[in-house]
């Protein structure tokens, strides 16, 4: 066969092969959302994702009308792959937040995931971050900072005890009423809320109600809790609190700043693709020498790039020694953001990357 006979037939060849490919990707993901179907009928049947007996004869049956090429030890390995597919896509996402149901974290991290999930409370921060590196939940909501408040510090410090990625970002308007049994301002005798809702609310508290005791509790759904035991007791917490324990309203929208949001993180293992409108987190250490940091931060203003956040929090192991948590626009697979990141990290003692995801789009509700 003459040179150009063999490239044109190899062609031919290469063409089948993309068409089947074609094919096979239209099939395997066909097959993944019938699989979708089967375990939400397992679900609504109360029964287990897991079946090895029904993908144990999956794999046999197919070895009976195998007629090669393919051996056993490769169908095995491939319809392997395709079942675990199957078999995770039936498994709802599971996200842990910062507990109890009602608190911000909570209302975050339903909105994000738009209510689709098993959501998992846990105690704290710590258990948020824990559960996701164990793979214990696909994703954890942790607050980061507040429009008035500023850092959540130890969703900063967390950062470098684990190896996680950031995966999205959520803002979630903060908007705080008081609640209790009556709704009734003149039967209140103490107001309990948290420490941060204490303070956003501290102008309003002070003009409506003087006199009364403040008590401060861990958490907003806590504080819901107290007031629903306690008719005397009024809490600062949520709508969504005062549904759960059955409350009455006094006034709404007692913060004394309208504009209060918090923004959250999605963390977990998964690397976002580029979307053209995107933010990528770094964390640095630097000397603890004069000018140290403007060095570090040289190449961001050097390639034009919008520094979004920069933060600094103190290392756990060395006095007067800093991390520095930076946000740039951008991907960490733009060139750019890329070559930046490397001089960046030569101008430092330890980088690294947290991770880049889409900047939060609120949705305009129809």
């Amino acid at each position: 066969m003459k040179k150009d006979d063999l490239k044109k037939t190899l062609g031919q060849c290469r063409n089948e092969i993309d068409a089947i490919d074609e094919k096979l990707l239209q099939l395997i993901n066909q097959r993944l959302e019938v699989g979708k179907r089967v375990g939400q009928v397992k679900k609504d049947k109360g029964k287990q994702v897991l079946d090895r007996t029904r993908e144990k004869k999956v794999i046999e049956r197919l070895l009976k009308i195998n007629t090669g090429p393919s051996n056993k030890a490769l169908l095995t390995y491939l319809f392997n792959v395709i079942i675990t597919a199957t078999r995770e896509i039936q498994k709802p996402k599971t996200i842990s937040f910062v507990g109890p149901e009602a608190s911000y974290t909570h209302i975050a991290a339903l909105s994000h995931f738009k209510h689709s999930g098993k959501f998992i409370e846990e105690p704290n921060l710590f258990e948020v971050f824990r559960q996701v590196d164990k793979n214990e939940s696909h994703f954890g909501v942790v607050p980061v900072e507040n429009s008035i408040e500023g850092a959540v510090n130890n969703t900063l410090d967390l950062f470098t005890d684990f190896d996680l990625n950031i995966c999205a970002e959520h803002y979630e308007p903060v908007s705080h009423d008081l609640l209790s049994l009556s709704g009734q301002a003149h039967h209140v005798k103490s107001i309990v809320a948290h420490p941060q809702a204490i303070s956003q609310c501290k102008g309003w508290i002070k003009r409506k109600f003087p006199g009364v005791k403040l008590e401060e509790i861990d958490s907003s759904s806590k504080a819901a809790f107290m007031a629903s035991e306690n008719s005397s007791i009024a809490a600062i917490a949520n709508i969504q609190a005062a549904h759960m324990y059955e409350l009455q309203t006094i006034e709404s929208k007692i913060e004394d700043y309208s504009s209060n949001i918090t923004r959250f993180l999605v963390i977990g293992k998964e690397l976002p693709p580029k979307t053209g409108n995107d933010r990528t987190s770094i964390m640095f250490a630097t000397s603890h020498v004069p000018g140290a940091l403007f060095k570090a931060l040289r190449p961001v203003d050097a390639a034009g790039l919008n520094m979004l956040k920069l933060e600094s929090r103190p290392t756990k192991d060395q006095n007067w020694s800093y991390y520095f948590f930076l946000d740039v626009e951008g991907h960490m697979k733009d060139l750019v953001v890329e070559n930046t990141i490397e001089q960046i990290k030569s101008r430092t003692l330890s980088l690294k990357v947290l991770g880049s995801y889409p900047l939060f789009v609120k949705e305009e509700k129809s």
